[in-house]
C-alpha cells in the first residue's frame, strides 16, 4: 500500500499540476497539454497560466495567429514551460487570472507583472483598499494590457471558422478541397503555416463568407444572419441648429469647431456611407434623425416626446448633459456618444458607450512611448506657470513617473515605496514661463537624445518653445512630445514641428495611403460633392462599429465589444468597462508625428 502510494507521489511529481485532469496529448514524440479555449480567455492569459511563452503556443497552434475562438482547441506544449513560473502561475477564472500574492510582492509589481495599471487592479479588487496580504487571490483582467501585443490580449470570441485536427498525409490541397476553399485562405488563417502542416496540431478552417472586410465599400456578404431579421430603429441625436459659439463642454477638455452644425452634417454624411455598406451586408433598420441642438431648451422637448421612445440604439447627442438626460428616456437601449467627451459622461450610465477616449486615455499612450522608446534619454516635462493646465501637467507627471519606474527587481520596487530618494527619478520637471524657457534650455544635453514632453495647450506658450527649441536642433538632439490640440493650432511654424520631431497622442489616424480610405473618399465625393473631413471618418466608423455590433448580438452588444467584427478607417475601438455601475471607454489611441511629408502614425 505504502509503495503503491509512492509511486502515485513519484509520478504526480514528474507533471506540472496544470495537467493534473487534463488531457495529456503526444505529438510527434511531444507532450501536449489539451486545453478548450472558454470565453473571455486571451493568449497572454493561457501563456501565463500554463507558465509557456507565446511564441511556443501560437507555434504549435498556427489557428491562433486570428486570435481565439471560444471552444477552439490548443495544444500547449509541456517542454516549454518554466518549472520555475509554474509554481506561482495564476488560475483562470471566467476569463480572469486570478493571482495569488506571494511574499514581497507589491501592487506595482503585480500590475507591471501584467501589464495592467495599479488602478485596474484596484478597481477589479475592492480588498486591496484595505492593504496587499500574503495569500491574498486578486483578479487580473487582461483586455488592456500592454505586457503583449494587442492580438494576444483580444477576448477568445465565437466565430463561424472551424478547427480541423491534421491528420498524417493530408496537404493544404486536400484540406482546401475537403472544405471548398483555396489553399491559400487556409495558410492566410493561419499565420502562412511556416511549419507546413504537422499532423496532430490544430488548424482554423476559415468560413468562405467570413474573408470579406466590412470596410469595403461594395463587396455583399451572403453569411445566412438569422437575427437579422429583425427590424432595428437607430435614433441619431445632433446639433444640426447649433450656433459657432456653442462647445461640447467634457469638463477635463473642450472640442470646439468653426461650426458645430458644419461637424453634425459632415458627421450625418459618414453615418450615411456607412448604412450603405452595412446594408450589403443586411442590416434591416429603420433611422430616425433629431436635432438636439447643443442647448437643454432644444432637446428638452424632444426628450419629452413619444418620437424618441422605443429606439434599439442611439447615436448621440453631442452634449453631455444631454446624454445624461437620454439616459432616462431610452430604457436599457444603448447610446452611443461619439465626440470627445470626459469620464463624467459614462460615470454612474451603464448604458453609455464612449466612441473617443478620453484625455487621460491618450497621456497614458504618450507616457508609455515615451518610456519604451526614449527610457535612457535626457527626459524634461515642461511645466508653464499656467493655473488652467494644473490638471494636465500633474496627469503627465503622475503618467510618466509611473511608466518611467525602475524596471528592475521587487526588491528595488519595495526600496522605493520605502524611500523614493533612493531611486533617481529618470526625468526633471522644469517650471516654464510663458515666454521663457531658459531653465528648460539650460538643462539639455549634448552627449545623449533629450525629450521635451510638453503638456500644454496655451498657443504662446506652445509656440515659444518651438522657436527657442528649434533654433537648438544643430546643437542638440531634441524631439518635443505635446497634445493633440496642437493640430488645430494654425499660427504654429510646420518647419519647426519637423524640426523637432513633435509627436502628438490623438484618438485615431486617416492614412491617406489605404485603399480603403481612397475608396471611402471617392464615394463620399461622388455622393456628396465634396471633400470628407475628420467628422465624416467619425461617422462612418461609429456607425459602422456599433451597428455592426447591434446587427452581431442585439441590445447585449457590449458585453461582446470584443467579438464585434468591423474594420474601421480612422479608429481603433478597444472598449473597456470602467467599473460594473459605468459605461464603457475607447482606450484605443495612436501616436502621431510630423515629418516634411505631413502628419503620419509614429512608428
Amino acid at each position: 500500500m505504502i509503495r503503491n502510494l509512492l509511486l502515485a507521489a513519484l509520478l504526480l511529481g514528474c507533471f506540472p499540476l496544470t495537467m493534473i485532469g487534463q488531457e495529456v496529448r503526444t505529438v510527434d514524440g511531444d507532450k501536449y497539454i489539451v486545453h478548450t479555449v472558454e470565453q473571455g480567455e486571451t493568449l497572454f492569459g493561457l501563456s501565463r497560466h500554463y507558465a509557456v511563452p507565446l511564441d511556443a503556443i501560437t507555434a504549435s497552434n498556427p489557428g491562433t495567429a486570428e486570435g481565439l475562438s471560444i471552444g477552439q482547441t490548443l495544444l500547449i506544449p509541456v517542454k516549454a514551460q518554466s518549472r520555475k513560473e509554474l509554481k506561482s502561475a495564476p488560475e483562470l477564472g471566467d476569463g480572469e487570472l486570478l493571482h495569488t500574492v506571494t511574499k514581497k510582492e507589491t501592487i506595482y509589481g503585480i500590475a507591471r507583472k501584467y501589464g495592467v495599471t495599479q488602478e485596474d487592479l484596484r478597481r477589479l479588487n475592492p480588498d486591496l483598499s484595505y492593504g496587499l496580504r500574503v495569500g491574498m487571490v486578486l483578479r487580473v483582467q487582461l483586455a488592456t494590457s500592454t505586457a503583449a501585443p494587442p492580438i494576444a490580449v483580444q477576448p477568445a470570441m465565437m466565430d463561424s471558422a472551424e478547427f480541423h485536427q491534421v491528420a498524417p498525409g493530408e496537404t493544404l490541397y486536400s484540406l482546401g478541397k475537403q472544405y471548398g476553399i483555396s489553399p491559400d485562405a487556409i495558410k492566410e488563417s493561419n499565420g502562412g503555416l511556416p511549419e507546413g502542416l504537422k499532423a496532430g496540431t490544430y488548424i482554423r478552417i476559415p468560413h468562405a463568407g467570413q474573408r470579406m472586410e466590412v470596410d469595403s465599400l461594395a463587396m455583399p456578404d451572403t453569411t445566412p444572419r438569422p437575427s437579422l431579421a429583425i427590424r432595428r430603429r437607430v435614433a441619431v441625436l445632433l446639433p444640426f441648429t447649433s450656433t459657432a459659439s456653442d462647445s461640447v463642454s467634457t469638463g477635463d477638455e473642450e472640442y470646439r469647431s468653426n461650426s458645430i452644425t458644419d461637424a453634425a452634417v459632415e458627421f450625418r454624411a459618414g453615418l450615411a456611407m456607412a448604412m450603405d455598406t452595412l446594408q450589403t451586408k443586411g442590416l434591416n433598420a429603420d433611422l430616425y434623425v433629431f436635432d438636439t441642438g447643443m442647448k437643454a431648451a432644444q432637446w428638452t422637448p424632444l426628450f419629452k416626446s413619444d418620437a424618441i421612445r422605443g429606439m434599439d440604439l442611439y447615436i448621440g447627442p453631442f452634449h453631455r448633459a444631454a446624454i445624461e438626460d437620454l439616459v432616462k428616456v431610452a430604457s436599457n437601449a444603448p447610446i452611443i456618444c461619439p465626440v470627445p467627451q470626459s469620464n463624467k459622461v459614462i460615470l454612474g450610465n451603464r448604458t453609455v458607450s464612449k466612441a473617443l477616449g478620453g484625455r487621460t486615455d491618450r497621456l497614458k499612450l504618450m507616457a508609455r512611448y515615451v518610456a519604451f522608446n526614449h527610457g535612457s534619454a535626457n527626459i524634461l516635462l515642461l511645466k508653464p506657470e499656467i493655473y488652467s493646465e494644473k490638471d494636465v501637467q500633474d496627469l503627465m507627471e503622475r503618467e510618466l513617473d509611473q511608466a518611467l519606474r525602475p524596471k528592475s527587481a521587487l526588491q528595488e520596487d519595495s526600496l522605493f515605496m520605502k524611500d523614493p530618494s533612493n531611486i533617481k527619478k529618470p526625468m526633471s520637471v522644469v517650471t516654464c514661463d510663458r515666454r521663457d524657457v531658459g531653465a528648460a534650455i539650460s538643462k539639455l544635453e549634448t552627449g545623449r537624445p533629450n525629450i521635451l514632453v510638453v503638456p500644454s495647450e496655451d498657443v504662446e506658450f506652445v509656440t515659444t518653445v518651438l522657436n527657442k527649441f528649434s533654433g537648438l536642433v544643430s546643437k542638440y538632439a531634441i524631439t518635443v512630445y505635446g497634445l493633440n490640440s496642437w493640430t488645430t493650432m494654425s499660427t504654429l511654424d510646420i518647419s519647426a514641428l519637423v524640426k523637432l520631431k513633435v509627436r502628438l497622442p490623438a484618438n485615431g489616424y486617416i492614412d491617406y495611403h489605404s485603399p480603403a480610405v481612397n475608396d471611402f473618399i471617392a464615394a463620399y465625393r461622388a455622393r456628396f460633392q465634396n471633400e470628407p473631413g475628420e467628422y465624416a471618418f467619425l461617422g462612418y466608423d461609429v456607425a459602422l462599429y456599433f451597428l455592426q455590433a447591434e446587427m452581431q448580438f442585439g441590445n447585449s452588444f457590449p458585453k461582446h465589444y470584443a467579438e464585434v467584427q468591423a474594420k474601421p478607417l480612422y479608429l481603433d475601438f478597444r472598449m473597456q468597462k470602467l467599473g460594473p455601475e459605468n459605461g464603457w471607454s475607447n482606450s484605443s489611441a495612436v501616436m502621431l508625428e510630423y515629418r516634411p511629408e505631413g502628419l503620419f502614425k509614429a512608428k
